[in-house]
């Protein structure tokens, strides 16, 4: 297997009512900002207020063996509706500023402390990502994995990195493009990481969720298990 493995999920029709893979819900609004999907769709269900991120990162997840996310002890940087706590063995959350605290880039945690380590939407946040990046791997087990996204690689070639955070952009220092793989790689070149594309259920939206391990065993796994019969195309 090559350093990087790109897969691809997450189907809908022209044909196909939206339905949110989260809470069921039928019913949906514009997102932040009053703003639409890049496809043109209203992107937050009314019911459970969750965005094309959160969705396809549900995707993602549905395709675990259960039994498999059950032994995991897990922690999430900042909380996400995308992933529920009851799904694991053990799961703590850091909202940084608020509950739990943790700095990405010297996070206060052991090595070697977690099998999974989620990290949605916060790397653009932080003004080293590659020590973020450090970090994350440092406190997974060997045989473990960190789950990643990031906003905008999805509709970007080339990451933009501000080096500061830019107000107009909701504080980000950088917008991430689809050479963010490479990012993995400059920061451990013998771990592997998985690019997984998905569509959103209800916006048929693009987007990419990250999956980084060190065990070459685990990530043969997650390839067979992250699969559908129908590919996006691209």
């Amino acid at each position: 297997m090559s350093a990087s493995t790109k897969r691809s999920i997450g189907t809908l029709s022209d044909t196909d009512k939206p339905v949110c893979n989260i809470c069921g819900g039928k019913v949906f609004e514009l997102g932040p900002n009053n703003r639409k999907s890049a496809t043109g769709k209203l992107p937050r269900c009314t019911a459970c207020q969750s965005l094309e991120r959160h969705r396809q990162l549900r995707q993602v997840y549905a395709q675990f063996p259960p039994s498999y996310l059950a032994g995991l002890e897990v922690l999430q940087l900042s909380p996400d509706i995308g992933v529920d706590p009851q799904w694991f063995k053990s799961y703590e959350v850091s909202t940084f500023g608020g509950e739990n605290s943790l700095n990405l880039e010297a996070i206060d945690r052991a090595d070697v402390s977690y099998d999974l380590v989620i990290c949605n939407h916060v790397l653009e946040h932080v003004a080293n990502d590659r020590q973020g990046l450090r970090e994350l791997l440092r406190i997974t087990r060997p045989d473990g994995f960190v789950q990643i996204t990031v906003p905008t690689p999805y509709t970007r070639t080339v990451t933009v990195d501000w080096g500061y955070p830019k107000p107009e952009s909701h504080g980000h220092y950088r917008g991430y493009g689809r050479d963010f793989l490479h990012l993995f790689r400059a920061v451990h070149p013998q771990a592997i990481a998985l690019q997984v594309e998905t569509i959103d259920v209800v916006t048929a939206a693009g987007g990419y969720v990250y999956l980084w391990t060190r065990d070459p065993r685990l990530a043969e796994r997650m390839t067979t298990w992250i699969s559908n019969p129908i590919e996006a195309a691209r």
